[in-house]
């Protein structure tokens, strides 16, 4: 509590200190001398669907153009949030996770919008055009720039941007043949090669460009299975082409192709084992039919920071004796773009089909103690394909009145899957047996919006606009296995938002928003495993689907650019209040064997509170060095919650239905904060470079990203505790070639990625419960509770050789 405090306090100083800075500066670069160096780049962004200079936009922004990604190493996602005050991305079980599924794979979260399951609250955009599943491996250098737009974007980008949006713009190719070829070698096997080149082939008419990536890391934890460092081991390759024409001055078209194919091996997690809990624990009596028997409904819980043990395992071999990978991803995307102008105004239409196939096979017991002759490897395959059209229409931007309007219609399907175990003999690794379940439960979205932007200018400085967009969102499921034909359900809603700018000068301006944003409702995973009674009242009751989450978002913000464009702060605060959020719960079913479980499950049964402060400042101090410091506190809380895993954690004498007289808690969660997100992030980066010669340049640049501890669930209890992430870069450059030599989690950085809260499941345990009965008793078979923990990648040392043409 105390560092929560000071950090706030930091944090609120840091934000006055601003606002003196921002007064200060103006006087204090008219006492400078006239040798004063030149200013940061500006950045033109197209967050609002229109070119605009990101310190004009009155939006919470941080764009990072191609020469920033080159020069800090973002290689990937979870890179670009490190460098991004207010996100976190982090990838606690690989690359794991396909579809518009979220869970700990693919978990972004913007201001404190974290989830558990389900889909991610913030969404990735390819040019505009959203991207199903997991972005892990895209191809980061044959962009332009990113955004990272933070808060509330549906208005203009819909569905999938209930917390923010993060869009890559890539790169068009010109009348001059340009390329470039990089090459990066580092520990743990790990050889990259990335290159493209581009130019015209009709000049002034027609341009191309053709990328490719080879990525591959050999594994940075040694394997107890396997006696080889191969946990973690991945290989990515990733192709792309573009055809950019301009047949007349008036018209534009631009073709996208890409393709990636993902093969990991398994990555570095472990249970933390429910020996090590140490709160909350069970009370035990006589066992029953061999089975420990527990008098409260407590499993069990660990309080505290879960470190990370000294030992990892993997069945690996198995995986490959197996013929498949831990995980393997196919994922073909294109789009296409035409651009018509009609005196000043413009036509708009973008078209995109993108498909993936994802394969899935993993080892469930990774903590080397609960291994027997034969081991099961779980997993499973599916694929996803979706479809989109956007249409709209732009006024002339330069007028005092000025808009857009447009419509948008998405298809997704999420194609029939396949459920398997795979049973390998560990001492014969040939002998395998494969045992599936089909599933048919095929789900799809269609999505059809209309949307438009009003903007107007009250009076010189005052500048008033508003967007909005009436979505339809409806999901269906074939649920044919579960004797079911249909179920289908259908979110209409209305996305505000209103936003005033004022500009105090020619350089910064402050800024205020309202918006209002959804998640459309979605379907639970519909277990397989369960009796035909279980699965009826399952869906008796709903539970294969849960309904639209919504929020209201108010920020106020100030950018500026000062001192000849060599300081550009960028600070916020914001309020968001977050209703019917969906978080987990279990529903009670009977699996066909006759034991007794809980399915996880998303229920609307929550409500949240964000508030938060942002401050992003970058400083051009002389012609040899630069920094950056950027600060995000987020108070993300839950307001109401009745959480059931709760109740039972704190029940004292199994009996439900009497914690008013008990003393019992009722399970509700109010004042705890929302779980897998940091309170406090801090970003650090300098950036040093200074002649050698007349020829070469010398560069050397660090950058620290601190994030506070993220808890696990809503109890807060497990947490992962604060990570300092430090990376350091220094090489050279001379003309055409540079040489950057880097060390990746210089600090050894060791705090768990992701905690996972989940079941021991070969450690039953029963519990009271007046419902269900065991061996003739008002009992529940179910298990200690256990948590499965994703890790860090480990320091890294490497080196990349970079030629430009």
């Amino acid at each position: 509590m105390k560092r929560d405090r000071l950090l706030t306090t930091v944090a609120a100083l840091a934000v006055a200190m601003t606002g003196q800075l921002a007064v200060a500066l103006p006087v204090l670069a008219q006492t400078q001398s006239a040798q004063s160096t030149g200013g940061l780049e500006e950045i033109v962004v197209t967050a609002r669907k229109k070119a605009e200079n990101l310190v004009d936009v009155p939006l919470a922004i941080t764009a990072f153009t191609m020469e920033d990604i080159e020069q800090s190493g973002i290689n990937s996602v979870s890179d670009l949030a490190t460098q991004t005050v207010g996100f976190s991305y982090k990838q606690g079980f690989g690359r794991l996770g396909s579809g518009s599924g979220g869970g700990a794979s693919n978990r972004p979260a913007i201001r404190g919008q974290s989830n558990i399951l389900g889909a991610p609250n913030a969404s990735f955009f390819v040019d505009g055009v959203y991207v199903s599943g997991n972005p892990s491996s895209y191809q980061l250098d044959n962009l332009e720039r990113v955004e990272v737009i933070r808060g509330p974007q549906a208005a203009l980008f819909g569905r999938g941007t209930f917390a923010g949006a993060i869009n890559f713009i890539t790169r068009k190719p010109t009348n001059e043949y340009t390329g470039k070829v990089e090459l990066t070698a580092g520990q743990f096997d790990h050889y990259e090669g990335n290159a493209y080149v581009s130019g015209p082939l009709v000049e002034d008419k027609l341009f191309f460009e053709i990328s490719g990536r080879y990525f591959s890391f050999g594994g940075d934890y040694f394997n107890q299975v396997t006696q080889k460092r191969d946990i973690g081991d991945q290989k990515t390759k990733n192709f792309g082409g573009k055809i950019y024409a301009t047949p007349t001055d008036d018209l534009t078209i631009e073709a996208n192709v890409g393709y990636a194919h993902d093969q990991d091996l398994g990555f570095a997690d472990f249970f933390n084992g429910n020996a090590r809990n140490n709160c909350f624990l069970p009370v035990l009596t006589t066992p029953l039919a061999g089975i420990p028997r527990s008098t409260t409904r407590s499993q069990g819980y660990f309080c505290g920071e879960i470190e990370l043990p000294n030992q990892f395992f993997y069945f690996n071999d198995a995986i490959k004796a197996s013929g498949e990978w831990g995980n393997e991803r196919k994922v073909w995307r294109s789009s296409l773009t035409v651009d018509y102008d009609i005196g000043d105004w413009t036509l708009h239409s973008v078209s995109a089909y993108n498909q993936s196939e994802d394969n899935q096979l993993i080892d469930s017991f990774v903590d080397g103690v609960r291994r027997a002759a034969i081991t099961t490897l779980s997993g499973g395959r599916s694929s996803v394909h979706d479809w989109s059209q956007e249409f709209r229409v732009s006024s002339p931007q330069e007028e005092p009145v000025r808009g857009l309007f447009g419509g948008y219609y998405y298809k997704e399907g999420n194609g029939s899957g396949f459920t398997r175990n795979v049973s390998v003999v560990q001492a014969n690794l040939g002998q395998i047996t494969v045992n599936g379940v089909f599933n048919d439960d095929a789900s799809n979205v269609r999505n059809f919006a209309v949307f438009g932007l009003l903007e107007g200018e009250l009076t010189e400085d005052l500048t008033a606009s508003f967007e909005g967009r009436y979505q339809e969102d409806k999901i269906s499921a074939d649920f044919t296995r579960d004797g079911i034909v249909d179920d289908s359900k259908t979110t209409k809603t209305f996305l505000p938002r209103g936003t005033l700018r004022y500009e105090l000068n020619d350089d910064s301006n402050v800024y205020g928003t309202i918006a209002r944003g959804n998640k459309p409702a979605a379907y639970n995973v519909v277990p397989t495993n369960i009796t035909a009674a279980s699965l009826a009242a399952y869906f008796a009751a709903n539970a294969q689907n849960y309904d639209e989450e919504t929020s209201w978002s108010y920020e106020l913000g100030y950018k500026g650019a000062l001192v000849d464009n060599r300081v550009n702060v960028s600070s916020s605060v914001f309020w968001i209040d977050w209703s019917n959020q969906a978080l987990t719960n279990g529903f009670p079913i009977q699996q066909t064997n006759g034991t007794f479980t809980t399915a996880a499950r998303l229920v609307n049964a929550g409500k949240s509170r964000v508030r938060g402060l942002e401050l992003d400042a970058s400083v051009r101090a002389n012609e040899y060095f630069d920094f950056r410091i950027g600060y995000a506190y987020n108070e993300a809380e839950i307001r109401d919650y009745i959480d059931e895993n709760e109740q039972n954690l704190r029940d004292t004498d199994g009996r439900i239905g009497n914690e008013a007289t008990q003393g019992d808690s009722n399970g509700q969660t109010a004042g705890n904060k929302i779980p897998q997100t940091p309170a406090h992030q801090l970003i650090l980066t300098g950036n040093f470079r200074m002649p050698v010669n007349n020829t070469m340049d010398a560069f050397l640049r660090s950058d620290l990203t601190y994030e506070g501890n993220r808890f696990d669930q809503t109890h807060n209890l497990a947490r992962t505790g604060d990570s300092y992430l430090l990376n350091i870069r220094a090489g050279v450059e001379t003309g055409a070639w540079s040489m950057t030599f880097f060390v990746n989690n210089a600090l050894q950085d060791r705090t768990p990625l992701v905690i996972t809260r989940l079941f021991n499941f070969n450690a039953p345990l029963l519990i009271p419960d007046p419902i269900t009965t065991f061996a003739g008793q008002p009992l529940r078979f179910t298990f200690f509770r256990d948590f499965r923990v994703g890790a860090p990648r480990k320091r890294q040392i490497g080196a990349t050789l970079l030629y430009r043409f």
